[in-house]
């Protein structure tokens, strides 16, 4: 039966914007079980802030209370004990296992609890990415593209009664979308879509849950009407696989892309279409749809609209992936500087040891990446909550005339800090990772895990070299408003500061003192300086790549290095840090967190500048007299110098429990030599004798 569209985006947006009573910190205080006693408690007992109430405040009381919730459940579930997988399938099978737990449980919620999957990267990434593809991405794309004849398959599929995945990538075409080129033809004496795909370049691959599990999954291809028109890249929901007996339905070819470097418990398939008919209601066709005659109508007359409003509905997964990042830097960070809390070498005499990270060395490699790991925390939140709103929009219908420029906004933030998170995750870990020196080699401490699996994030939704260029193109539009006297189109206010972008650049940098340079104000002020820096001298690049002669396509390729990539990755930089700073100054925090946060606020922005002083020197914005090279470099030693007596609480508050984290290196009792002990001794073929001994020596010459 057919279910009627407005009950069911009203009960749809109804949970998604659902407040839950908020209980009062104290009471909610108690309820947050206490880190064992060890030897990280002289860490713990200097902290300057309470780790409880920064948790609260910093991730929501509620959804502090729904993660414990979570951890019970997998902590007294057998099917979440950890297991060895000795085959691909092995680890197929119990990565469905898990799911099928879950739902059946009802413990997860994607539409309430926005974040629902990052709580689960902290213990396993196989389980949120499938999970994230079937119930966040998957349902999305129905109810923001798709109409009344598809609202069922969604709700089904979030119910576990369909398996869906996301066909959009092909074999020789990945971010470039438009390039893809399996087909789906209206025939008219069918009434419905025939795909096809040409040859295996045009294979759809790399699907997630498509290569073992998948019933259903959403197809882009090339819609071409009777009159041999194609009408560009259009999304369609295609049943794949009978769901009596699991097979691929005739017509099409499905295959398993095999094992990849990591995240193995995820079937990533590859798909053929041989003339495969599917019916004219597949069409997810909010926009645009075919008429039984083979018409092709479009609801979204203004073309610009259309585009913008899409491309923002397909950036959740980006979107996504900025949180994902952020919890798989905070699982290494909590390692990294526990274990360096912990670990004692050389010192003032033959006598004392100290602990590491009481080295200057050491703490130039942790607290700048806790402060990152923070700020791309902190943004993620903000992010996923903007782009929630804007599905709110475009399944209402409100917002019409605006819902295409916030749309491209989106887009364009989330092709800036997909890759500027992802790149910043990457480094995190592998810096936490030589920060545990050998022990952080052991694969039982973690972090190579960790390193592989973000290592994924740095190429799908877009390979981040290809996707940031996005960004740019946005901005570039922009300066040409500024430039032609037009007002800057910029919903989420990301790009405001661009209208005055003139003033700017004529400000200099006036900061003489460490308390100056390190104001969370004028070091975000600092990032407006350098993006409209970065902004102009892009612009005035394709402007003279233009005088030459060079077409639009030349003039992209060749402003890259040194500028629009770098223009992009400041222009991330600073919604990340503009982010962070509105969230210092909330009202809820108490003062005493308030100020460790924006330390981490300040030496967040403070190492972004650092790294960018030959630019400031080199544009002018800072007198080559000014000596501000040194200034920013000693307040960057003067916070890490104030963070080490607040390092281990502020893990703290990231931090799971023990069985989640899943590290002997960062265990929250800080035995780290024990758990190691523990972990080397339970497995009895590392004292054993090898079967093949006798072919290690010559017994006779």
């Amino acid at each position: 039966m057919m279910i009627n569209n407005k009950p069911v985006i009203t009960s749809y947006l109804k949970q998604l914007t659902k407040v839950y009573q908020s209980k009062s910190l104290t009471t909610m205080r108690d309820k947050i079980v206490d880190w064992p006693s060890g030897p990280l408690d002289s860490y713990r007992k200097c902290a300057t802030f309470d780790w409880k109430l920064l948790k609260l405040t910093l991730e929501g009381e509620d959804f502090v209370e729904f993660q414990n919730n979570i951890w019970d459940f997998i902590k007294k579930s057998s099917v979440f004990k950890r297991q060895a997988c000795h085959t691909l399938d092995d680890e197929r099978r119990l990565c469905n296992a898990r799911i099928r737990v879950i739902r059946d449980n009802e413990i997860m919620n994607p539409i309430i609890h926005r974040e629902w999957f990052n709580i689960l990267f902290y213990y396993d990434a196989d389980i949120p990415i499938k999970m994230g593809v079937m119930d966040g991405m998957v349902p999305s794309a129905l109810f923001a593209l798709g109409t009344k004849h598809h609202y069922e398959m969604a709700i089904k599929i979030q119910q576990g009664l369909y398996s869906c995945s996301f066909a959009l990538t092909e074999i020789s075409h990945g971010t470039n979308a438009k390039g893809m080129r399996t087909t789906a033809t209206y025939d008219m004496k069918s009434k419905g879509f025939i795909f096809h795909t040409p040859d295996f370049e045009a294979a759809k691959c790399w699907i997630g849950g498509l290569g073992k599990t998948a019933t259903h999954s959403i197809v882009f291809a090339q819609l071409i009407t009777p009159d041999k028109h194609n009408h560009g890249l259009h999304a369609f929901i295609v049943p794949i696989r009978d769901p009596k007996t699991h097979m691929p339905f005739p017509g099409i070819k499905i295959g398993d892309m095999g094992k990849k470097i990591a995240v193995n418990g995820v079937d990533n398939g590859l798909m053929m279409f041989d003339n495969y008919y599917v019916s004219r209601t597949c069409l997810l066709n909010r926009t645009a749809d075919v008429t039984e005659d083979g018409k092709y109508i479009i609801s979204v007359k203004d073309e610009s609209k259309r585009f913008g409003a899409s491309l923002g509905a397909l950036s959740s997964g980006r979107v996504t992936i900025t949180s994902i990042c952020a919890t798989l830097a905070s699982i290494a960070i909590v390692i990294a500087v526990r274990y360096c809390a912990v670990r004692r070498q050389f010192g003032p005499s033959e006598f004392e040891e100290w602990p590491v990270i009481e080295y200057q060395a050491q703490q130039w490699r942790l607290f700048p990446n806790l402060a990152a790991t923070y700020a791309i925390k902190i943004f993620s939140a903000a992010f996923i909550s903007k782009m929630s709103e804007f599905h709110f929009k475009l399944m209402s219908g409100q917002y019409q005339d605006t819902i295409d420029i916030e749309g491209m906004e989106i887009h364009a933030l989330s092709s800036a800090t997909k890759p500027l998170c992802s790149w910043t995750s990457r480094d995190i870990i592998q810096d936490c990772r030589e920060s545990c020196g050998g022990h952080g080699y052991l694969k039982t401490s973690r972090l190579g895990d960790l390193r592989a699996e973000n290592d994924a994030t740095c190429t799908f939704e877009g390979e981040n070299n290809v996707l940031i260029q996005q960004a740019s193109n946005w901005l570039l539009n922009q300066w040409s408003n500024v430039l032609n006297g037009k007002r800057i189109n910029s919903p989420l206010g990301t790009a405001n500061f661009v209208q005055d972008a003139n003033h700017i650049l004529a400000q200099k940098l006036s900061d003489s003192t460490v308390d100056d340079i390190l104001n969370p104000e004028n070091l975000l002020f600092s990032l407006k300086w350098l993006t409209c820096y970065y902004l102009k001298k892009t612009y005035e690049c394709t402007q003279d790549l233009k005088s030459k002669g060079c077409d639009d396509f030349e003039i992209r390729n060749n402003t890259q290095v040194f500028f629009a990539q770098t223009l992009s990755l400041l222009y991330g930089q600073h919604a990340v840090m503009k982010y962070f700073v509105e969230s210092v100054q909330d009202s809820a925090w108490q003062s005493k967190e308030r100020n460790v946060l924006m330390k981490l606020c300040s030496l967040y922005g403070a190492v972004i500048l650092e790294k960018r002083l030959a630019d400031i020197y080199a544009g002018g914005y800072a007198l080559p007299t000014s000596e501000i090279d040194k200034v920013v470099r000693k307040g960057i030693i003067v916070l890490c110098k104030e963070l080490v007596k607040d390092a281990v609480s502020l893990v703290d508050v990231l931090a799971p429990p023990d069985f989640i984290l899943n590290s002997p290196l960062g265990m929250a009792d800080g035995q780290v030599y024990k758990h190691i002990e523990e972990e080397i001794f339970k497995d009895k073929e590392n004292f054993e004798r090898p079967p093949w001994w006798k072919e290690i020596i010559r017994s006779k010459l």
